[in-house]
């Protein structure tokens, strides 16, 4: 007995560490699975949070401040060399130059203003200059005599390093010959010069009220005076006073006191005046071109501030100045516009002192200075982007500047925005161009569209098939044939996309291309074909079906498919023919007006529908046999069919899963990369239509980010743009969490 007693202690004291070793390892399973949802949740939100930080630059604007006025010469009140008529600075900001009356080029220290250099404008030399510019790009100087004269000269900074640091810059003034632009020798009020891209200098001279003398002078050695230029005068309709003249890329604008802007065509053998137009009721009293040289950016005496430039407001018409942009006001009379030589911000100066720095795709204000009374007579953004000099009587006054991300705004990513040579504001996503002049439109509306055309395709591909095809897998194959269904469909969710996409770009596009018509029939036949393999199923004799395994239809469905799907390519060339005059592109583009792009969303609907399968599939087939067996037999048993019973009874119950299988579908297409970045042309259009391509916003990210510089504009908008993907698929998803618990909870008393 007692020998019985300590077998049973031992037998227990076993089974209680038995117990206590499985209750450890259910609590470290416990512990990990905690430990793994928690670590997966603060990664999502740790993805989260770095996605919008590395956007949130782009939230905060500009910063500037006054850094002190600058006395010209040491002398306070201004420049002992007279009032500067234009001025520039390198690009270090060391040197501050001036064109003066007396027909010189000063040089000052920006530190502390006292004189550096005085060197002899080449070609006047003791001539009175009466007007001056500084070019856009190049340090380029134009300045007209009191003899009807145009100098014209290139100020150079070659950087002096000292052990890789700055030590100086060498400062040259470089001749670019002297242009004889008025026969009566009258001053020259205004002039600017501009070189034109077939290597043609342009000067433009005000010598009268309303009289513009154009000079084209050709290609010269710099050391020798300019050839004999060709001469053009240029005259306003009655006798209207001109105010400011500016060349721009293959234009010449003349405003005038009555606030009409002129508009001369300089791309043939003479100019054409193109344009006037009625810009404002006041005197226009500042002109500028934007960086580029089409936008013209028009200032008046009552503040108001536009711009305008030559486009095609339909495609029969001719081009005409169009008003694209509308400025906040200055507060008063604007006198001076400086646009920047980077990008397309651009700085005005008020008569009563304001600065008011602005971007002229995006129309943001980005930063105003208030004025002190005295008027900003010229302004200049510095050649980095980093500073702004304003002319005061005969004071520079520096402000410093701090603008990373002038091209960013609301109205630029979500709104309409009119860009340069567009007939109207539009959405468009375009980052780069040739050019550094290049105006970047940073739209996200044609990538959020392309993402959803993108996946209603696949979806609209990928849904019936899987959905239905996990229902008759479920319900009618034999349990054998199912046994090898379900895993072949699964293995193919291990596909890696970039293989789908590569044979979809590179085969399956011109295989549709060269038969879309039977691409397109196989949509309408096979369907057709399916369902009368069914029907004919089900026409057969009851005892000749009970003698059959269950999954035998399959033997009729599918030869009917295969039969369906041979006649739509043996029919494809006849209907193509009858119907749509042989070539289907060509009538798709003369009769639907649209264009056929070989790789479009019927190539990708295709490819990512054979991605998105085998999700909605195994997802759909496990909720469909997780129906209870005695729904389905107590359909049965009152005289339903079978196919009765699948479609009314474990359809619907079912339908919570299935919801969550096609969400789930959604959202690996949303985010699906390289077969839409491999399948589509990648161009961002907003247009439904199936016989063209979109891009995404994964796709746009995969082809954007080796362009983008770290930390510019570009990187943080494609850092924007992964946050909004990422709102999607989150608010859809909760959107589809809020109901599939609806569905469940209707059928939960099931």
């Amino acid at each position: 007995m007692a020998t019985a007693s300590i077998g049973v202690r031992e037998r227990m004291a076993a089974a209680s560490k038995r117990i206590a070793r499985v209750k450890l390892v259910d609590r470290g399973a416990t512990g990990v699975i905690t430990f793994g949802g928690i670590f997966i949740i603060l990664s999502v939100l740790f993805i989260f949070v770095f996605i919008f930080a590395e956007a949130m630059p782009l939230f905060r604007g500009a910063k500037g401040e006054r850094l002190g006025r600058v006395s010209l010469g040491g002398v306070r009140g201004g420049s002992p060399h007279g009032t500067p008529l234009a001025f520039g600075a390198d690009e270090y900001q060391k040197y501050l130059y001036e064109v003066t009356p007396d027909a010189h080029v000063v040089v000052f220290r920006l530190a502390d203003g006292t004189t550096h250099r005085k060197m002899p404008f080449p070609g006047v030399e003791g001539a009175a200059i009466t007007s001056a510019s500084r070019g856009l790009a190049g340090d380029a100087l134009a300045a007209g005599t009191a003899d009807g004269r145009v100098a014209l000269a290139q100020v150079r900074f070659r950087p002096v390093f000292e052990e890789q640091t700055l030590k100086d810059l060498d400062i040259e003034l470089r001749p670019q010959g002297v242009v004889a632009v008025d026969p009566a020798r009258r001053p020259v009020r205004e002039v600017v010069s501009q070189v034109s891209a077939e290597g043609e200098t342009l000067v433009a001279a005000l010598v009268g009220d309303d009289e513009v003398v154009l000079a084209r002078v050709g290609e010269s050695p710099e050391s020798e005076p300019a050839s004999a230029p060709a001469l053009e005068t240029l005259r306003t309709r009655d006798g209207e006073k001109v105010t400011h003249v500016r060349l721009g890329r293959s234009a010449l604008v003349a405003s005038t006191e009555a606030g009409q802007l002129y508009h001369w065509e300089l791309g043939g053998a003479e100019p054409r005046l193109t344009d006037v137009t009625k810009v404002s009721s006041a005197p226009l009293t500042a002109v500028e071109f934007g960086l580029g040289g089409s936008t013209v950016i028009v200032g008046d005496r009552d503040g108001d501030l536009s711009g305008w430039f030559r486009a095609r407001p339909r495609a029969e018409a001719e081009p005409a100045m169009v008003k694209a942009h509308d400025f906040e006001r200055q507060g008063s009379a604007i006198l001076s516009i400086g646009s920047s030589s980077r990008e397309r911000s651009f700085a005005t100066g008020g008569a009563d002192g304001s600065v008011v720095v602005r971007h002229l795709t995006s129309e943001r204000t980005l930063l105003r200075f208030p004025g002190d009374g005295r008027p900003a007579d010229a302004v200049m953004i510095t050649p980095r982007a980093d500073g702004i000099l304003v002319k005061r009587a005969d004071d520079i006054e520096r402000y410093a500047l701090l603008n990373p991300h002038p091209e960013f705004s609301w109205r630029a990513v979500l709104g309409k925005v009119w860009y340069e040579g567009y007939p109207k504001p539009e959405y468009v996503w375009q980052s780069t161009g040739a050019t550094d002049d290049f105006e970047p439109k940073m739209s996200l509306v044609p990538l959020v569209f392309g993402t959803i055309k993108a996946t209603f395709y696949a979806l609209v591909f990928a849904i019936p098939v899987a959905v239905l095809g996990a229902l008759y897998t479920s319900q009618f194959v034999h349990p054998a044939i199912k046994a090898k269904v379900k895993p072949t469909v699964e293995i193919m969710a291990a596909l890696p996309s970039v293989v789908i996409g590569f044979i979809a770009g590179l085969w399956l596009s011109s295989r549709v291309e060269a038969n879309l018509v039977p691409v397109l029939l196989l949509l309408v036949i096979m369907p057709l074909s399916g369902t009368a393999g069914v029907l004919f199923w089900d026409r057969l004799p009851h005892g000749l079906r009970r003698r059959l395994k269950p999954g035998t239809e399959v033997l009729v469905i599918v030869p009917l498919l295969l039969l369906g799907a041979l006649l739509a390519f043996l029919a494809g060339p006849a209907v193509e023919a009858a119907f749509l005059g042989g070539d289907a592109r060509q009538w798709v583009s003369t009769a639907l007006g649209l264009v056929y792009d070989q790789r479009n969303s019927i190539v990708v609907g295709l490819a990512m529908g054979f991605a998105v399968i085998p999700i909605i599939f195994t997802i759909s087939e496990d909720a469909f046999s997780s129906v209870p067996q005695h729904l389905t037999a107590a359909s049965l048993a009152l005289g339903a069919s079978r196919w009765q019973t699948a479609t009314r009874v474990v359809l619907p119950t079912a339908s919570p899963g299935i919801f969550s299988a096609i969400m789930v579908g959604f959202g690996r297409a949303v985010g699906e990369t390289m077969i839409v970045l491999m399948a589509t042309g990648n161009t961002p259009l907003l247009d439904w239509s199936p016989f063209n391509g979109m891009r995404t916003l994964s796709a746009n990210i995969a082809v954007e980010v080796p362009e983008a510089p770290y930390g510019g504009t570009l990187y943080r908008v494609l850092f924007l743009s992964a946050g909004v993907l990422f709102l999607m698929t989150f608010f859809v998803n909760t959107a589809a969490e809020l109901v599939r618990q609806r569905l469940r909870d209707k059928y939960k008393a099931i």
